[in-house]
């Protein structure tokens, strides 16, 4: 039997392991890597660089071609597939044209959009995501 230190030492030790490592947990395409390398912006978007690509970076109004993942908090997947528009230009939500700033061909992302950058109060009436969600998306830009 391990004595009230012990077991308190132990614990510490684990903690401060868990604390120590990367996660990464992984769902098919979907992955949320919990590294210190997420940057919040003063409107409440995270970006997560999961992949730094290494071509062109678009400018507005160039067209540009996505794979995204798009999941709810709770983890169901509410779309998915391959989109192309017109970078900064308002065609997407606005979480989107911030989020891929800076982003570059072959990389890859994931954003954590709050509400008010993406469908707010509203939602998609009739659709799957519901008034005041978050959204989490995985995003690799494809081409510019």
């Amino acid at each position: 039997m391990m004595s009230r230190k012990g077991a308190i030492a132990a614990t510490a030790i684990v903690a401060l392991g868990l604390v120590a490592c990367t996660v990464v947990i992984s769902n098919a395409s979907w992955k949320v890597e919990l590294q210190g390398t997420t940057q919040t912006l003063s409107n409440g978007l995270q970006i997560t660089d999961v992949k730094e690509g290494s071509g062109a970076s678009p400018v507005a109004g160039d067209k540009i071609k996505v794979h995204y993942v798009g999941k709810l908090t709770n983890g169901k997947t509410f779309d998915q597939g391959t989109i192309s528009f017109a970078f900064d230009q308002g065609q997407v939500i606005k979480g989107w044209d911030e989020g891929l700033k800076g982003m570059k061909v072959g990389g890859e992302r994931n954003l954590r959009i709050p509400p008010q950058l993406g469908y707010g109060s509203r939602g998609t009436p009739g659709g799957p995501i519901p008034p005041d969600a978050t959204l989490l998306f995985n995003v690799k830009l494809i081409a510019v």
